[in-house]
């Protein structure tokens, strides 16, 4: 029996649960990239002033169509005023804030449409909301009632209550009713410690509804920094209080705080987005994080997920605000608030130019971290006892010539469930090394024999790059006969990325 039963799970490389030995291969981040139309949503219309402030995105699979709430306003800076508000920066002008619905078939190419409800300069022909309108925090698939299948969590201030959270259900993200026992959560200093936080909704892996939260009230936390914790609940109305999960090492810039944290689950894994605070410069981008328990996580990339924009006058220079991370067809989208003026100094600076606006950066499916070989770093000519030196392995048993011209991946011993097994890879770009891209697959027992039939000189090569690659051996695919044993795998790569394998 396999201490390790993957069963038909997809397993992805994001970690190292499951990888026993590299050898002229490396795990790499995979940065999401930029749709070529950024930003996906500006503001455009006479309502939406000059900044689209943040948006909720979510991707309604009864209708077949992307929603996206968001608030627009006019921002402009106070030269006279120093004191107060965000910076010193300050809404000038007779409009308050306004907040609009916007649809999309793609997740690209936004529309208004016209929902009457608002007055705006004499004419209802617009997508503004109504002032008490209220967002969705996530679109809840485990709620059993229609009536609350949205949910929302609104944060109020007063004097006598810095800081607590209402709960409001909805049937559709429109029509808002609040829950009788509000508040459900208080974060006053005294009792609690919630800051910005990400509303994850059910967590199909812990089985509870989760929120990962900024654990300090800002700088009263361990070095005086903004932290990561994390909330659970078993029904969204009754919360543990936070417990800290992320805090910064010596890995970090000194000025390096933690803001947000969203995390979604993803193949039995937790994928977090962490926004990195740089307080000096005034920057955010989202770094990738995982974790097995979604409680401990690890840093093993630290270069953005997301890149901000290159040039002082794009719309995501300063900061990128990562918020929802859809999975919809054979990509993850990413969206984020960009903005280019995140001091009042920038906004004067900027001008006219100076903005906020909705990107959207995309994933291959499984993206997110592959396996990468190129042209290898064990010399096609090195002797065994330089292959048990790189390797570190007590013993190599003999290999052709053309197999050492390929990177290795070798796993732990797992059992699985299913009958053929299936790869997401992709070639690598022809500067990786000379020669096509392949990858091939060689069966190992559980203490690291060759399975006869499944060997190297077996394996049918893999040469074009899919998110469902069949592998197969001398045009058998067939494993249902090892289904439950535990067996190893051994990926050979050239010129190749590996993100996923699963069996099916």
């Amino acid at each position: 029996m396999a201490l390790i039963d993957i069963g038909s799970t997809r397993q992805l490389f994001l970690d190292d649960y499951l990888i026993e030995s590299m050898t002229g291969a490396k795990q790499g981040l995979n940065p999401a990239v930029k749709v070529d139309n950024n930003p996906v949503l500006r503001a455009e219309r006479p309502w939406e002033g000059n900044h689209i402030a943040g948006g909720k995105v979510i991707y309604d699979e009864d209708e077949g169509l992307f929603k996206m709430w968001y608030t627009a306003l006019n921002m402009r800076v106070d030269p006279e005023r120093r004191r107060g508000g965000a910076w010193g920066i300050r809404i000038l002008g007779e409009d308050e804030p306004v907040k609009c619905f916007a649809t999309s078939e793609d997740g690209i190419h936004w529309e208004r449409p016209s929902l009457g409800l608002v007055e705006f300069q004499g004419s209802k022909d617009n997508n503004i909301l109504p002032p008490e309108s209220r967002f969705p925090t996530f679109r809840d698939a485990h709620e059993k009632d229609p009536a609350k299948r949205y949910k929302h969590l609104d944060w109020t201030k007063d004097t006598s209550a810095p800081m607590v959270g209402d709960l409001y259900y909805s049937p559709d993200g429109f029509a808002w009713t609040p829950y009788e026992g509000n508040p459900i959560i208080d974060s006053t200093p005294k009792v609690g410690r919630w800051g910005p936080t990400y509303f994850m909704g059910w967590d199909p892996i812990r089985e509870t509804y989760a929120a990962y939260v900024e654990n300090t009230h800002h700088m009263r936390g361990p070095m005086g920094k903004r932290i990561s914790g994390r909330a659970e609940s078993p029904d969204a109305i009754h919360w543990s209080d936070p417990e800290t999960v992320l805090i910064q090492d010596d890995l970090d810039y000194p000025d390096t705080e933690f803001y947000e944290l969203n995390v979604m689950a993803y193949e039995g894994i937790y994928v977090g987005l962490l926004w990195i605070f740089r307080t000096t410069g005034l920057t955010h981008h989202p770094e990738l994080v995982v974790s097995r328990d979604g409680v401990h996580f690890e840093r093993n990339y630290r270069e953005p997920f997301v890149y901000r924009g290159g040039r002082r006058v794009d719309f995501d220079h300063d900061s990128v605000y990562l918020s929802d991370a859809i999975v919809h067809g054979d990509k993850v989208l990413f969206y984020y608030a960009g903005t280019n003026c995140r001091s009042p100094e920038h906004k004067l600076e900027l001008g006219d130019d100076a903005t906020m606006a909705i990107g959207l950066a995309t994933s291959r499916l499984d993206g997110f971290v592959s396996v990468d070989s190129g042209k290898g770093w064990v010399p096609h000519d090195a002797t065994d006892e330089e292959l048990r030196e790189t390797t570190g392995r007590p013993y190599l048993e003999k290999v052709s010539q053309g197999q050492r011209s390929f990177g290795q991946l070798v796993t732990r011993s797992f059992g699985f469930t299913g009958s053929r097994l299936h790869l997401n890879v992709e070639r690598a770009p022809v500067a990786a090394g000379p020669g096509p891209g392949e990858v091939r697959v060689e069966l190992l027992t559980f203490n690291h024999r060759k399975i006869e039939g499944f060997t190297f000189d077996d394996a049918d090569p893999i040469t074009e790059s899919g998110i469902d690659q069949v592998v197969s051996w001398n045009g058998e695919s067939d494993l249902s006969r090892l289904a439950g044993q535990p067996i190893k795998l051994r990926f050979y790569m050239k010129n190749a990325k590996l993100y996923a394998f699963q069996f099916k």
